[in-house]
């Protein structure tokens, strides 16, 4: 079998073991304490500095053939063979696909022959090098403060983060769409010594217009003075709908993947932070020399600035969703140290700042890793989508947010890190968790409805500011955990209304909760190579109806067999709420709710076959939650973008919105742009 690698993108047992989390762990008293250090983010006139080039025309101006970034291009400057790169990564994907024990089909014609066309989908790997398809530049990343990871004291990286789409010629006209397949190309300044130089090419670029490109093409992205270090690899590979998982919703696999170039031949490379589970499960001297190391480094563990040695490390790794923050198939650690093994583990001094157990320590280490940071904080497993091309995407399969949640609060601490360097401050080198919440960062008060939390059997487990609380002005609500896997060692809780009379239960609200029972960790092949015969058991969590019986003053909890993960709190629009006009607030807030358009059976038709020729006849409105860069979606959930242009939704007020950022709430999966199936069929290979 083909091995899989990847490293930090953008930035288990056969019986159910119970946490060990004795309450004596919580503190060491080997060291003194220290005064607590609040965490947050010292401004140092970083506001307008830039860190990522995420704009279209930029981007666009960027891929011209008179520009060095069109993809194939940039992978000529950097020596990689592209048609050898795809020849491999198909050799992995099909590696994978043949290891999983379930039936996976590629074409709608094969699905068909399921009921419904409930089978599981792979990943068709005619798409990479089909005529058909191209790689998109998605965004350019200046990632400074990766200086912290880097052996050479250098002074951090650029990335060149490029998504799969297409565009095909019909007699009807041209379609197309982005997929669920992305490319991170990095490179790293050539200049190690004077960081602070380039950091104010970053602060000094002009805000908008030739004179910006021009700036970035003379100054940060001068290829001379770049050297390519990797391409990083973030693929959906296998989706089951969610008529085959009916509680979870669906399911997805992505491949997470690593390469290099060494005397001209494409190679693997080892995966940041994250360890190689099986063997140091099967040899108890490397575990023990890794708790020695863990011991010898907690500061830097604490600080989220650690590098762990390669011999620990793993070069094949695989992440899922759905319900993926707490699933120990995607926490390594987690199973490495289960039970007593635990208890291994050094206990954290009393001058930490984020980590106060052991079991908090483990969490930080699965945070850390690959897979911990691919779902957690993520969207549809990606931090950086890109903004969509009006002419590829159709009105039914745009972002209304292109990038994660984990993204939209480390935006801060990157500007300070350029502003820092680029003024000759020390800066604050500490990294958050990465559900560490948006609207708090800085000043942890309270989350809203929707948002990851800390419960409160984990409390003990981070200090005060890394302890995620729920805001109750709106309503009674508790940090409740919704999808519980016995074999993590934390599980974080979502905010949740705590009755269904609370006047804080909206439309667009988590519904269901309940227990998921993970798969042992596999031999001989990646250790959650299995993952997705994991189980989950959910129950209603308040008394509503389920039936499609809808009425506008009265909430049902829409099931999750429908492709809604934990359910959907649901409701008919009012005659007001469907003409848009009172989204947001007097304060420039926007509404929890919003009358948008939503799915049902004709959704299921368009699943069933080619959604080019099906989605724009859907016009079903409905009250789901409303979302912005600031009011982000709850786990498993996207936010897409209002599609003003369909009849039936009002036009006027629903492009105001959509000008504005505000758009609605939908599970991932229900954006085509996101899933792997449902596309047309790829032209043969070149």
């Amino acid at each position: 079998m083909p091995k899989w690698v990847f490293v930090l993108f953008l930035f288990c047992c056969t019986t159910p073991v119970e946490r060990v989390v004795p309450e004596q762990e919580t503190v060491s008293e080997q060291r003194p304490p220290v005064a607590s250090v609040p965490e947050s983010y010292p401004t140092v006139g970083a506001e307008e500095v830039t860190v990522d080039v995420l704009d279209k025309p930029t981007l666009l101006a960027l891929e011209r053939e008179t520009r060095p970034f069109g993809l194939p291009r940039l992978l000529q400057t950097a020596g990689v063979d592209e048609q050898a790169m795809y020849a491999l990564l198909r050799e992995e994907v099909d590696g994978i696909t043949a290891s999983v024990r379930r039936p996976l089909v590629v074409e709608h014609a094969d699905a068909l022959k399921w009921p419904a066309g409930n089978v599981g989908r792979k990943f068709d790997t005619r798409w990479l090098g089909s005529p058909d398809a191209f790689f998109s530049l998605a965004g350019v990343v200046n990632r400074m403060d990766r200086r912290d990871f880097q052996e050479n004291a250098g002074c951090g990286e650029v990335r060149f983060i490029y998504r799969l789409a297409y565009k095909i010629r019909r007699e009807e006209g041209e379609v197309g769409s982005r997929l669920p397949f992305t490319l991170n190309v990095v490179f790293t300044p050539k200049e190690t010594e004077n960081c602070a130089g380039l950091a104010q090419g970053w602060t000094a670029l002009p805000e908008a217009g030739p004179e910006r490109l021009q700036g970035l093409l003379d100054g940060p992205l001068r290829l001379e003075g770049l050297e390519f270090d990797r391409v990083e690899v973030n693929a959906q590979v296998v989706r089951f709908p969610s008529g085959l998982e009916t509680e979870f919703a669906g399911q997805a696999l992505y491949l997470l993947k690593v390469l290099q170039v060494r005397d001209g031949t494409i190679k693997e490379k080892k995966l940041e932070n994250t360890p190689d589970v099986a063997r140091l499960l099967a040899d108890d001297a490397l575990r023990a020399d890794l708790v020695q190391w863990i011991d010898a480094h907690i500061s830097e563990i604490d600080e989220g600035r650690y590098r762990i040695p390669d011999r620990f490390l793993a070069t094949e790794t695989l992440s899922y969703s759905t319900l993926g923050i707490n699933r120990a198939a995607n926490k390594p650690f987690s199973v490495v140290f289960s039970g007593e093994e635990q208890l291994k583990l050094p206990l954290p001094p009393k001058d930490t700042r984020f980590i106060a157990s052991r079991s908090g320590l483990v969490e930080r280490l699965d945070n850390g890793s690959c897979i911990g940071c691919h779902q957690a904080g993520s969207t549809a497993g990606f931090h950086l989508l890109g903004e969509d091309d009006p002419t590829l995407t159709g009105v039914t399969n745009r972002l209304a947010v292109v990038v994660s949640p984990h993204y939209l609060a480390e935006r801060a601490r990157r500007k300070n890190r350029v502003a820092a360097v680029a003024s000759g401050q020390t800066p604050d080198r500490h990294r958050s968790h990465s559900l560490a919440p948006l609207q708090t960062k800085g000043q942890y008060g309270g989350i809203g409805v929707n948002q990851a939390c800390t419960p409160p059997r984990h409390t003990a487990d981070f200090r005060g500011a890394a302890n995620w609380q729920c805001d109750a002005s709106s309503g009674p609500v508790q940090c409740m955990v919704v999808a519980d896997d016995p074999r993590s060692a934390v599980t974080f809780g979502q905010c949740v209304p705590e009755t269904v009379t609370s006047r804080a239960l909206k439309a667009g609200m988590t519904c269901r909760a309940g227990v998921v029972s993970s798969t042992g960790p596999s031999k001989n092949e990646p250790w959650n190579l299995h993952g997705y015969q994991d189980t989950v058991q959910l129950k209603q969590m308040y008394d509503l109806e389920e039936a499609k019986k809808f009425k506008v003053d009265t909430l049902n909890c829409r099931p999750t067999r429908i492709g809604v993960p934990l359910g959907r709190t649901y409701r008919r629009c009012t005659r007001e709420e469907r003409s848009l006009k009172q989204v947001m607030n007097a304060d420039g807030t926007i509404q929890p709710e919003i009358c948008a358009v939503v799915g049902g059976g004709k959704f299921d038709r368009c699943v069933e076959g080619d959604f080019h020729t099906c989605l724009s006849q859907i016009v079903g409105r409905g009250m789901v939650g409303a979302c912005s860069e600031t009011v982000p979606c709850r786990e498993d959930a996207i936010c897409q973008q209002l599609p003003w242009q369909l009849e039936g939704v009002p036009t006027d007020a629903g492009r105001k919105w959509a000008n504005a950022g505000i758009g609605f709430c939908t599970p991932t999966y229900f954006l085509f742009q996101l899933r792997l199936d449902g596309h047309p069929t790829p032209r043969s290979v070149r």
